[in-house]
C-alpha cells in the first residue's frame, strides 16, 4: 500500500497509477490559470485505508472523461485488489482447517484400529 495525497485526500495508488495521474495533471495544465490537478478536485471520497469509497459526478466543473475513467479505474483496482487479498486469506486459512481436519481423521482412524485389534483379542480369549 503507497498513500499519496490527491486533492487533501489520502488515496492508495501503486507508483504507476500516480505516475499516470502526474502525466494526466500535467497534460491538463496552462499556467498561470489551469491546473491538471484541480480536475480532480471534489471528484472522490477515501476511507482511511486510501480507498475510493465514493465517486462524485462534477457538479461545478467540467472535467476530461479521461480524469473520470482513470478514477473509475484506480477506484476497480484497488477494489479487486482488496477482494484477492481477502479471498488469499480465506483460501489460507481453510487450507490449514482442512489440514488439521485431516489430522483429526487420521487420528480417529488409529484409535478405531486399535478399538479392532482390542476386540479381536478379548473375543480370542474368550
Amino acid at each position: 500500500m503507497t498513500l499519496r495525497i490527491i486533492d487533501n485526500k489520502r488515496i492508495d495508488l501503486t507508483d504507476d497509477e500516480f505516475k499516470l495521474y502526474n502525466d494526466i495533471c500535467k497534460s491538463y495544465d496552462k499556467p498561470p490559470n489551469i491546473f491538471g490537478k484541480d480536475m480532480f478536485k471534489d471528484l472522490f471520497e477515501t476511507d482511511e485505508l486510501g480507498l475510493i469509497v465514493f465517486l462524485k459526478p462534477p457538479r461545478t466543473q467540467m472535467i476530461s472523461m479521461e480524469v473520470y475513467m482513470f478514477m473509475v479505474s484506480v477506484m476497480i483496482h484497488q477494489h479487486i485488489g482488496m477482494a484477492c487479498r481477502n479471498s488469499e486469506v480465506l483460501i489460507t486459512e481453510a487450507r490449514q482447517l482442512f489440514s488439521n481436519m485431516q489430522d483429526s481423521i487420521s487420528e480417529v482412524q488409529k484409535l478405531i484400529e486399535e478399538g479392532k485389534e482390542i476386540l479381536s483379542s478379548i473375543k480370542a480369549s474368550k
